[in-house]
């Protein structure tokens, strides 16, 4: 008898320490994602000069540690899962083909390793089985914004512009451009981030004494950067995700914040409040409707001109050029700043479809998801997040930096934390 207890004994123990392993590797796991995704908006922090941030080193760590618990989930968004990895693959056949046509294989396995990463790899990563992960991944997201627009709005108003240190939190013409170093990249960042926002407030997560300043934060920071297609972008967003929600309660706090930010930095009528290269970027373009005042958009024009040209030209079909080659050949040598036109003349229509068919997966998951019970909030924080996206790509060239693909993932996390919590209710009321 004693034998037998000691035999357990002895099994008991050897079983509990691959067990214990488990448990300790799974919360160094977790508090590793959290650092990638709080780092994740800072892509200036990065190892060399390939596009490598100290974000993607945590999000390797934490796919490896994913991978030896076994805890990559295999089908992140269900029965989606197996289209959207047909989307990169004609990202990839699309690229990859044009480029070793043209003698840019090199190029080509680069710019799609980075879509992979952004695309794939982040999938299976922040999109969990676990509804809490979900809210504070989207949690920890919307404070690394909130902490960079505190920061740049202090640097504008106390610190201002400082010369000989490259790209700066404020550029020379006066806009902000915060730790991401671009205003307009900072602007469509706060937009992207907004629907996250939003979601938390309208389900009662955030209660409205933090999120109206918050609100007011974001919406000074697009101001503050001047940026058009940032303020369009940001007014897409405020306007989709009131649409879908359609709750007085919502329409009501939304105006109210934003008429009392109009108030208060519009001084009740009296633009010289307003930052001078604010009204000279952005009023100037909207009180005279001349859009060639925008901002850069004559020489934007031109890119996505001979970006078309190129295409006619070329006879660009279902293949294109090869990555990177359009910056080659550009009069400008610049990339044209429309993922569309970039995505048909690098990779054909091949690259361009797979691109738009990411988008189109996911609104269509967000609404299945909808339909099955989930909450009409968590499928408006989709909708309005990939709208958002898909306006952006028209002002910007090739889109696989970890912060742009991060709030659609964190999204349709938000919205299948709805969808179980429901079910779960549900149960527990049967």
């Amino acid at each position: 008898m004693s034998e037998i207890v000691k035999t357990t004994t002895t099994q008991f123990h050897f079983d509990s320490h691959p067990r214990t392993l488990h448990v300790h590797l799974s919360a160094i796991e977790r508090a590793v994602l959290y650092v990638a995704v709080f780092l994740a908006p800072y892509a200036t922090l990065r190892f060399s000069d390939l596009f490598f941030t100290f974000s993607d080193f945590f999000f390797c760590l934490s796919l490896f540690l994913l991978f030896i618990t076994g805890r990559i989930w295999t089908k992140p968004l269900g029965e989606a899962t197996p289209l959207w990895l047909v989307a990169f693959l004609l990202l990839f056949v699309g690229m990859m083909i044009g480029s070793l046509f043209h003698n840019s294989p090199e190029r080509g396995l680069i710019v799609t390793a980075q879509y992979l990463f952004a695309y794939i790899f982040l999938m299976f990563i922040l999109i969990r089985d676990e509804p809490k992960e979900a809210y504070r991944l989207a949690a920890i997201f919307l404070t690394s914004i909130i902490l960079i627009d505190i920061h740049g709005i202090i640097t504008f108003y106390f610190v201002g512009y400082v010369p000989g240190e490259g790209r700066g939190v404020v550029t020379g013409g006066r806009r902000l451009a915060t730790l991401l170093r671009n205003p307009n990249l900072a602007a469509a960042m706060n937009a992207l981030t907004l629907p996250i926002l939003l979601f938390f407030w309208s389900t009662g997560r955030i209660k409205s004494y933090l999120a109206l300043p918050v609100l007011a934060l974001f919406l000074v920071t697009v101001i503050l950067t001047s940026s058009n297609s940032g303020l369009f972008v940001t007014s897409i967003c405020l306007v989709i995700f009131t649409a879908l929600i359609s709750t007085p309660k919502l329409i009501f706090r939304l105006a109210l914040g934003v008429g009392i930010l109009v108030a208060v930095v519009g001084g009740f009528g009296n633009k010289d409040l307003l930052p001078k290269t604010f009204q000279t970027r952005v009023l100037g373009a909207l009180s005279s409707g001349d859009i060639s005042e925008a901002g850069t958009f004559l020489s934007r024009a031109a890119l996505m001109e001979e970006a078309i040209q190129m295409i006619s030209d070329e006879q660009i079909k279902l293949v294109g050029i090869g990555a990177d080659q359009f910056r080659e050949r550009s009069v400008q040598a610049a990339p044209v700043h429309n993922l569309y036109l970039l995505l048909w003349v690098e990779g054909g229509l091949l690259a361009l479809i797979g691109w738009i068919m990411f988008s189109a997966i996911g609104v269509l998951r967000g609404i299945t998801l909808n339909r099955a019970g989930g909450d009409k909030r968590a499928l408006a924080a989709i909708i309005t997040s990939v709208v958002v996206f898909l306006t952006i790509a028209l002002f910007n060239p090739h889109m696989y930096a970890r912060y742009w693909t991060i709030p659609i993932f964190l999204c349709c996390g938000l919205s299948l934390a709805q969808l179980r919590r429901a079910v779960k209710l549900e149960r527990g009321a049967i």
